[in-house]
């Protein structure tokens, strides 16, 4: 390889290169700097082909390749770096954003309680559809997916109710607001508001296509009189799900859970970010976004599925409410308590002031033990520092401590979701660090 060779490759990136040529470019010690650029570049564009190729193995690989590299050659500050920020680009992709733990992939409901619900079927017309949602009186979920649907696909079950065919019921659920939150059936009740507005969710002419001949190209407005008639007073079957238990505050989770039907099954927080819905959800959206703790959670962005929301109310319902197994039922219990809570600026204060401090301690991605974020390490360490204002001048040595502690270890590799084991490395990431 020439020089020329190199430096183009360096400056034109997109050439086709593997990272066997990067390596050896780096293991030669030749033009290091173009090779760590072209290595960042070729991570940046090839993320999702190392995902399908086990992504994490390969990074595992190049990370334990280039640190090798880095300690067989002395090197400036300025190139240390460079391999840092490469190495940044390895293990920061989201799908290695938060450590898998067997133990918190397994945490499950044991001993569900038996819930007082009631369910019952109503049969309004979509015209009745149509004016409860002006009047606000359906509650839409926050989901990632929004509009899935074609517009072939919502054509047709407009077709399907001219043509006088039945339709799948709609689940919801009745809120003490009285307001009906969706838990199954959003494209539908979407596909039918859009016709009537004539444009479909995603903000394009609502007209059928792929439809029977004598309707196929029209909107709500262009159909027959007739027709029109027809659509406003077919029926759509909605069953409501009530709880009969004023103090129940876990069974609406259950109830979306089991009775959501979309085609990509939804993360535990996904589904509590459904079913708690309001002013306490909201914040934890808002402070996902705070600057700090994205440098520690590792992604400049919110992840799509939501763990990082997870982990915020993990450190809140730990720092506030004795914790009892398993850990999603906690979670619950503790969205349920405030979801209606207004003024939230404690809260707020709480993480924003937390995450400070952590990071001005510990650093960026301080919890990143192994790949991704290591969930128990988190919650412990950063409720120690909820609670103690005054840090340490040896905080880092006291963290390496802990980390090397042979008890603690244990604590956040097995049984993380335990009652005695979250006791346990709660205590001792206290005792370690601020006593």
């Amino acid at each position: 390889m020439s020089e020329k060779q190199a430096k183009d490759w360096g400056i034109h990136g997109g050439i086709q290169m593997d990272e066997k040529e990067l390596l050896q470019m780096l293991a030669d010690n030749k033009y290091y700097e173009i090779a760590l650029n072209s290595l960042m570049e070729y991570i940046g564009e090839n993320s999702r082909r190392f995902e399908r190729d086990d992504l994490e193995r390969r990074a595992r690989i190049l990370e334990l390749q280039l640190r090798d590299w880095n300690e067989k050659h002395d090197l400036g500050e300025e190139v240390r770096d460079k391999i840092e920020e490469a190495l940044s680009l390895i293990v920061t992709d989201e799908e290695l954003a938060v450590e898998e733990i067997p133990s918190e992939d397994e945490d499950s409901e044991v001993g569900l309680p038996i819930y007082k619900i009631s369910s019952y079927p109503s049969d309004p017309t979509l015209e009745g559809l149509y004016i409860k949602k002006k009047r606000d009186e359906f509650v839409i979920p926050r989901f990632q997916r929004g509009w899935v649907w074609s517009a072939t696909q919502a054509s047709r079950l407009i077709e399907s109710f001219l043509l006088g065919l039945p339709v799948p019921s709609i689940f919801v659920y009745k809120e003490a607001t009285g307001k009906q939150l969706i838990i199954d059936g959003q494209q539908r009740l979407k596909t039918i508001w859009g016709y009537f507005d004539g444009v479909l969710p995603d903000g394009n002419p609502f007209y059928l296509r792929g439809v029977d001949p004598q309707w196929n190209g029209l909107s709500y407005a262009d159909l027959k009189e007739a027709d029109k008639i027809r659509l406003r007073d077919s029926i759509l079957r909605v069953v409501i799900v009530e709880q009969v238990d004023p103090k129940d505050i876990t069974s609406i989770y259950h109830i979306f859970e089991r009775l959501n039907t979309g085609g990509t099954g939804l993360t535990t927080q996904e589904v509590r970010n459904c079913s708690y819905h309001g002013p306490f959800n909201d914040m934890l959206f808002k402070l996902n976004e705070y600057e700090t703790w994205r440098l520690i959670f590792g992604l400049p962005k919110p992840d799509a599925r939501m763990r990082d929301l997870e982990l915020i109310t993990r450190f809140f319902a730990l720092g506030e409410t004795e914790y009892s197994k398993p850990m999603k039922g906690f979670l619950n219990r503790f969205m349920g308590r405030h979801q209606w809570e207004g003024e939230n600026d404690v809260y707020e204060r709480l993480f924003k002031d937390t995450v400070d401090k952590v990071h001005g301690a510990l650093g960026g991605r301080p919890f990143h033990i192994k790949r991704g974020i290591n969930a128990a390490v988190f919650d412990s360490v950063m409720v120690a520092f909820s609670k103690n204002a005054k840090i340490p001048s040896n905080i880092s040595q006291r963290y390496k401590k802990l980390l090397s502690n042979k008890t603690y270890a244990e604590t956040i590799k097995a049984h993380t979701t335990d009652t005695d084991t979250v006791k346990q490395r709660l205590e001792l990431a206290e005792e370690v660090l601020f006593h």
